[in-house]
């Protein structure tokens, strides 16, 4: 929850790539609820492999080895739209941080 909103995951063909950050309702298989440290793991590396993937076909393009170029700029618009999110996210992290720290002195 954030503000006392419900944060849902984004619906849609590309919102398998995408972080999952719904923490809670979020499910593993054969072991209930993951922890919000767990989310927040998967989600860096779901990022990361995001980042990776478009690395690679920007360079197998610069290598002539893609011939549709609109597959990289999918891959690069994702992994940039994932790495901006996971800022916000940090953003809002270390601010819930600093209000919490503030509030037991």
């Amino acid at each position: 929850m954030i503000d006392g909103m419900r944060v849902e995951p984004v619906k849609g063909p590309a919102s398998a790539d995408l972080p999952v950050m719904a923490g809670i309702e979020h499910r593993d298989k054969g072991r209930g609820v993951k922890s919000f440290s767990e989310v927040l793991k998967l989600s860096v590396r779901k990022v990361n492999q995001l980042q990776i993937d478009a690395d690679n076909l920007t360079n197998r393009l610069a290598l002539g080895e893609v011939e549709d170029i609109s597959e990289v700029s999918i891959a690069v618009e994702k992994a940039e739209l994932a790495l901006r999110m996971m800022v916000q996210i940090r953003d809002k992290m270390l601010d819930a941080y600093q209000q919490i720290s503030r509030m037991s002195a």
